[in-house]
Parts: C-alpha cells; structure tokens; sequence
C-alpha cells in the first residue's frame, strides 16, 4: 500500500489528538475553531467529492486570503487528489491569469473578495470550475461526506509525486512555478526538531501568507508533525491586541515587522515581550537580513530569536539558527539533512551556495530549460546568493546577479545595502544604490511634505550607519528625494 508522510501524520492526529482544537480563525468579529479530527474529517470529505468529479491528477488552485477553507483544501489536494497550487492573493488580473494558464489549472477555489477578477476570469478560462469558498465549500464537503464510507478508504499520493506549486518572489520576471513532492515539504522536520521543542502545549500566532512555502510549510503544516496550535492572523494592523488575547509561543515574520515591533515597544514604554503576548518563546525571522542589534534587543528579553534563510525551491529548508547561539550575524546553522557547498569560492571562501537534498524541488513547472539552468551537472541547485560557511553556519553577500564591483574590487549587492538604508528611518519609502564617479552613492526616497526630518538628521544617522557596515558597503554621498520622483520614473 502506498502511504507518505503526510498521510501518517493525519492518521496518527486523528488517533492521538482527535478531540483536541487545532485551528482557529476569527472574521467579523466572530472565531471558527475546528479540532484536530474536524480537521481531518473534512479533508477527506472534500478530496472525496474532487476526486468524484474527475479532478484526480489534476492541478486545482487556491486564490484566498489565509483561512482555515484555505488549510482544509491545500491538504486535501495534497494527500489525495493533485498538484496544490497556491496563489497570491495580492495579484492583479494579469498575474491569475498568467498563473492559470502557465500551471494548468482545472478548479480554483477563489473568494467571493475577488468577484469582479473572478467574473472577469470566468468568461476567459469557461473550462476551468470556479468554486467560491463562502458559497460553494461547505456544499462540496457535505456531498465529500455522503459520498465517504471510511475515512481511510482514499487512496494516498507517494512522497515523490507532485503534489505543490508555490510561485519564486520574482522582481524582474513573473515568479516561477516551484513544484514541491511531500518528501520535499517534510525535509525540515529533523533538523527544525533539533533546534526547538515543539509540542501540544505551543500556539503559532500565523501571519506569513500560507501561499509561501514558510507559511504553509513549517506554520501550519509542520503543527501536524508537533501538534501546535494554530491561530490565524485576523487584522495585521491590530497584531499586539491580537497576541495579547491568543499569547502565542511561536511566531514567523521578516525583519521590517520586528523592527515595527520594538520601535513601538520603546514609543510606549513597555516591554517588547508584553507586545507578542507575554508567553512568546520561539521567533524566526526571515526573507531579508536581521539587524544584528535589533536580534539581541529581541534575545535580551527572554525569546529565542532565530534567523533562517531558504528559497521556495528548497522548500524552505536550508539554514536556520539554534536558539542559544549567540552570533547574531549569520543567517543559520545548515541543516543536518542536506549538503551545501560553496561554488568557486573567492580569497574569502564566498561563493554562490549550492545545495543539494531532499528539499530541493522538483522542477520548475513546464520549465525544461530554466530548470536544467538551475542545477549543477551532479546534481547541486545552485541558489544564486552569493555567500560563506563557517563551521556550517551561513553568511549571505547577496544575489549573484545583482552584485556590483566596486573600483576597490570589492563585490557587493545593491539589495542588501539598500535595505540597511532604508531601516535607518521608518519615514524612508524607498533606496536606490548604485556607483557613480566610482563612489558608492544612494538615492533616499521620502514624502518631503510628511517629514520634519532636517539636513543634519541625515548626516547623522548616515554616519552613524556606515559605522555599522564594512568600509567597502559604507555611503560615500547621498541624496534626500521626494518619492514624487521615484514615481515618475
């Protein structure tokens, strides 16, 4: 009999922890629990009626915001029926059509926020079934349910079949689609195991959007392999209030809603653990790098900050902290599980890593060309972030195809720097740096009108940055602009 991770995990939830709440979602003022054997009931339920309708095989979409609809089809889609394949719920028109099309898509789960895209999509894809998650879901479940003798009767994918499609964050072309086999989204379970102590008794405050792999991987789909709760993120704007109700143990998020984190904790004079709940033990942080100093703000009161790092292609496994390590500069400790190495490492051993594992994808979907382009001849795929390992733990320079050379020779990413700019001042809406006449010189955009900023501010706060980086990242000229002009070119 076939059987993978992800079924043994749901069929050893629905023996242990059946009873237990699981998940919990709160819209309009009103919460949604489903426990653990809900949970799982409707996943069968709903992979039953797909199944039904001859969507065996195929790729079915999700197009939502996060919900607990949104976890109940994901995980059926997975486990019985297709390829998974989740959409941004920040995109345009163009990009799910784009994303339809590119990925094949036979049913998408949309909601009703996006009715006049859906309608529009209607009318152009008539061969795809659209089912709305407030009108149609329950339906499709209920008729799942009379059509279901036994929740074990389906049968279940292998672990190296497709079974996920997340979107790369492109920012010069549409992202690609990565396809993910469960062997793939379980390969971080060891070493995540190694570095924390999960269990029943944690709650995951989940904020990442769950159409990432972080998001969906190690926030919601990783509390099946350590029984956490999980409490979905209702407002962004109102997440102290929210934490302070729910007093979550873990939480994922990148360094800019950290940083928003501690500056309101000094403008009101409270602590920062008070901020996340009071009970907060487990924080990871990534997609960008974590100032060093505002990591050790976050340890000094008693949580565990994490830095990790890793692509959609690698299922998001790749390198994440032990929490009583106290270098703040690195972006993790490799994983156990996977090999990396560095490709034609420069005099100071920095190179683009290149890994190799059972988290590295498949492919990219319907991409020969691009996907081939991303490995190594045996078998590496090459990340292309330029970086180095001391004693496993990673250091990241930036992208491989976005460094400059300095006239020093020196290899720096424009990227990298730009966002140590932009972290000087919460008024800073946008950085450009680039080299001209041979000095390194950046571009700062802001809302002249909105600012009581003076000169003299600047050359403060600039100074007291390039004290902080290398000689080679430091500003040498800067310009003070108006995000007027940023928008016009």
């Amino acid at each position: 009999m076939i059987t993978n991770q992800l079924n043994d995990y749901l069929r050893k939830d629905y023996r242990q922890w059946k009873e237990r709440p699981y998940l919990y979602e709160t819209k309009d003022g009103t919460e949604q629990m489903e426990t653990f054997g809900s949970f799982i009931e409707k996943t069968v339920w709903l992979a039953r009626y797909l199944l039904e309708k001859g969507w065996g095989g195929k790729n079915i979409g999700i197009f939502s915001p996060n919900s607990i609809r949104w976890m109940i089809a994901d995980i059926a889609v997975m486990n019985y029926v297709g390829i998974s394949v989740g959409f941004s719920k920040e995109w345009t028109y163009d990009n799910v059509a784009y994303a339809l099309q590119k990925c094949r898509v036979d049913c998408l789960f949309y909601s009703d926020s996006y009715g006049e895209l859906i309608d529009r999509l209607k009318v152009r894809f008539p061969q795809i079934v659209f089912l709305s998650m407030e009108q149609d879901f329950d339906r499709c479940i209920e008729e799942g349910k009379a059509l279901t003798e036994t929740l074990s009767g389906l049968p279940v994918k292998s672990n190296d079949e497709p079974a996920k499609i997340v979107f790369t964050s492109g920012s010069t072309s549409f992202p690609k689609a990565v396809v993910l086999c469960i062997r793939n989204v379980f390969s971080g379970v060891a070493s995540l195991g190694r570095r924390v102590d999960l269990n029943e008794n944690d709650v995951c405050y989940l904020f990442l959007p769950l159409h990432h792999t972080y998001g969906s991987i190690y926030n919601f789909i990783y509390s099946l392999v350590f029984g956490f709760t999980v409490h979905l993120a209702e407002n962004t704007k109102e997440m102290p209030q929210e934490m302070s109700r729910i007093h979550p143990t873990v939480f994922s998020a990148v360094p800019l809603v950290y940083m928003r984190f501690a500056q309101a904790a000094q403008s009101l004079a409270v602590p920062l653990k008070m901020l996340l709940g009071g009970q907060m033990k487990y924080l990871f942080c990534g997609g960008a790098v974590l100032d060093p100093a505002l990591k050790q703000k976050y340890r000094s009161e008693g949580m565990k900050m994490m830095n990790a790092y890793a692509l959609s292609e690698t299922s998001s496994a790749f390198s994440i902290d032990y929490p009583d390590d106290d270098n703040n500069d690195s972006v993790g400790t490799v994983f156990e599980d996977i090999d990396v190495k560095v490709m034609a490492p420069d005099e100071d051993g920095c190179g683009e890593l290149a890994v190799k594992g059972d988290n590295v994808f498949l492919g990219y979907y319907h991409d020969e060309a691009a996907t081939k382009a991303a490995f190594t001849q045996d078998g590496y795929f090459l990340t292309g972030d330029i970086g180095c390992l001391v004693d496993q733990r990673v250091y990241l320079r930036g992208r491989k195809d976005t460094m400059i050379t300095l006239p020093n020779g020196e290899n720096i990413s424009p990227a990298a720097v730009a966002e140590k700019v932009r972290q000087m001042n919460d008024t800073i809406k946008a950085v450009k740096v680039y080299v001209q006449n041979d000095w390194l010189t950046c571009d700062i955009y802001i809302d002249t009108a909105q600012t009581t900023l003076t000169d003299a501010d600047w050359d403060a706060m600039m100074e007291r940055l390039n004290q902080q980086l290398p000689k080679y990242e430091q500003m040498t000229k800067y310009h003070i602009l108006d995000v007027g002009q940023l928008l016009k070119a």
